[in-house]
């Protein structure tokens, strides 16, 4: 499980989140869906030990969160972290960094694309460059999964091979805990189990998308209704 505690993240006078708890549970695919820049990678980059909490805690697994957490999870940041010139530099460079990686599994991934190991990673598109980085996140043996702003910026091809293939690791790998950001929740709601509501440095909501629809007729609707309930306008 994933716990924070009174998280507040500040940068100078600006206030990124404040006083976050949360717990993620384990075995689910759980959505933080809220506009660009309202806290969401900030969360993201605090569970991950990147950030050091201005103040509170968060603990993976009762673990205290540092550095070192990333042999605990796989991250797909919402930058592109592919630094190095071909396909098979980054693809050797991440294998070397973590020792849990089923290799088998990632270049299958790598193979469907039907790209060369020589590839420069300057020429790849949005989309296959995307569809890489899912290979390095989830070719990785782990039990935690986090996913910032994946589908950003992706055609609707490439979007909806990348919903499919996350469908089928989920089929897979029921025991995963994956952690999702988005500002576009229609895209992501099917495969979700629990949703999050943030705005604005303030979490609004958390429930099961379960308890959610046997209350509101939709995702979009629930969402809006928190927004509404918190004075938000649109």
């Amino acid at each position: 499980m994933i716990e924070i505690k009174d998280l507040t993240q500040k940068f100078g006078d600006k206030v990124a989140v404040e006083d976050v708890n949360l717990r993620i549970q384990t075995g689910r695919i759980t959505g933080l869906i809220g506009p660009n820049g309202s806290g969401k990678s900030t969360i993201i980059r605090s569970i991950m030990g990147i950030l050091k909490p201005t103040k509170g805690s968060i603990y993976v697994d009762n673990e205290l969160v540092n550095r070192t957490i990333s042999k605990k999870i796989a991250y797909m940041s919402d930058i592109n972290e592919l630094y190095l010139p071909t396909l098979k530099d980054n693809i050797d460079y991440h294998v070397k960094l973590y020792k849990d990686y089923d290799v088998d599994l990632l270049m299958d991934i790598i193979n469907s694309l039907n790209l060369k190991l020589d590839t420069k990673i300057k020429g790849l598109s949005k989309g296959e460059t995307t569809i890489t980085r899912f290979a390095l996140t989830f070719a990785r043996k782990v039990n935690y999964y986090l996913l910032d702003e994946p589908l950003s910026g992706l055609d609707p091809v490439f979007r909806e091979s990348f919903i499919e293939r996350l469908r089928k690791f989920r089929e897979a790998n029921r025991e995963a805990t994956i952690v999702i950001t988005s500002h576009m929740l229609r895209e992501i709601e099917d495969l979700l189990d629990d949703v999050i509501a943030i705005y604005f440095a303030k979490i609004l909501a958390h429930d099961s998308k379960e308890n959610i629809l046997k209350n509101s007729a939709s995702l979009e609707t629930w969402f809006k209704e928190q927004y509404i309930n918190a004075g938000i306008k649109f």
